[in-house]
């Protein structure tokens, strides 16, 4: 079966953030811990049993503890993330579960879902200016990046020629010069930052996974603003060939079902050969009727095959109301007491 070439190409930006991770941990893997220090050990044996507080840890202490504390982070990642309590959660908005489908916290996370570029034209894909990642081996939210100035290197340099060769000098020229030239230094050493180079590629590849399952998350035939349970956004996602990076991860920790529930919501591929359509239009008119209240549920099907599908002829909608209706006794509804 062919392989859409949306999902193409996030498998392919998943494989390069896993590759981009791996890199830049083993260009900043410490040296083992050697043998914790005499002096050290009954503090730190102290504080692991609660007795005394990190405040209280002397320098020494607290820098090994903060060693270990690292190293234990860089072998289990992502249960240092928020990624366990999120997946404890009942529900996800759906913009959130994009997110999180694609690696990234929500709760710690600046980004734009549009942007306008340098012709003021408006792009609609996220850019994520600020986030944690849940496979991040170290805390980098509030690490700077080059995006973080105004302006690029180039641009300011260009500012300062243009000042440099003003006919008239002055004081206050001098001091803007000045002041240019220090936002210049900034802007070079973030452009020339490793770490920096790094957030900045991470966040970009993550946008366009995220930009990505958006896409195509709103061009599903479901309530596109519905809040889901996590179970519903993953199972969305793999059932489309979307790989999910921390699933193995979840599944092992046992957050997620290995096997899809047997109650797991129904999904449709309307680009798939078997693809239901009235099946799923009567699972979505039956799912529509039973979350709302006003007439009999053969009613509240009617209308909703008449809004939202007005196309099928009375047969098939009479089929599929037949199918969704619940209420076969007739009569008024029945109310709750």
């Amino acid at each position: 079966m062919r392989t859409p070439r949306d999902v193409s190409i996030y498998l392919s930006r998943l494989e390069d953030v896993i590759n981009l991770q791996k890199q830049h941990d083993a260009e900043h893997r410490d040296t083992k811990l050697e043998s914790i220090p005499s002096e050290i050990l009954l503090e730190r044996e102290k504080f692991i049993a609660g007795e005394i507080e990190y405040a209280e840890l002397s320098i020494g202490a607290s820098l090994w503890v903060m060693r270990e504390s690292m190293e234990a982070r860089r072998k289990d990642p992502i249960i240092y993330s928020d990624l366990p309590t999120l997946l404890d959660r009942e529900t996800w908005p759906p913009a959130e579960a994009m997110l999180i489908l694609a690696g990234i916290d929500p709760n710690a996370a600046i980004l734009d879902w549009s942007y306008r570029n340098f012709m003021g034209a408006e792009i609609h894909k996220p850019k994520i200016h600020h986030a944690n990642w849940f496979s991040s081996t170290s805390d980098l939210y509030d690490y700077p990046i080059a995006a973080d100035s105004e302006l690029t290197s180039s641009e300011l340099k260009k500012m300062i020629k243009e000042g440099e060769s003003h006919e008239f000098s002055s004081s206050e020229i001098e001091h803007k010069l000045d002041k240019l030239q220090a936002r210049l230094e900034e802007a070079e050493r973030w452009e020339n930052d490793n770490t920096s180079i790094f957030k900045s590629s991470m966040l970009e590849l993550r946008a366009e996974m995220v930009g990505i399952l958006k896409t195509r998350w709103d061009s599903g035939d479901h309530e596109v603003e519905a809040r889901r349970s996590p179970a519903f956004f993953i199972q969305w996602a793999e059932t489309r060939g979307f790989e999910i990076e921390w699933a193995s991860w979840a599944r092992a920790s046992g957050y997620i079902d290995t096997d899809p529930p047997a109650t797991a919501p129904p999904f449709f591929d309307a680009d798939s050969e078997d693809y239901p359509k009235l099946l799923h239009i009567a699972v979505r008119a039956w799912d529509h009727a039973r979350h709302t209240s006003k007439g009999t549920a053969k009613q509240r099907i009617a209308a909703f095959l008449h809004e939202r599908y007005p196309d099928l002829s009375a047969s098939e909608k009479e089929a599929i109301s037949m199918i969704g209706n619940w209420q076969k006794s007739g009569g008024r509804p029945k109310t709750g007491g």
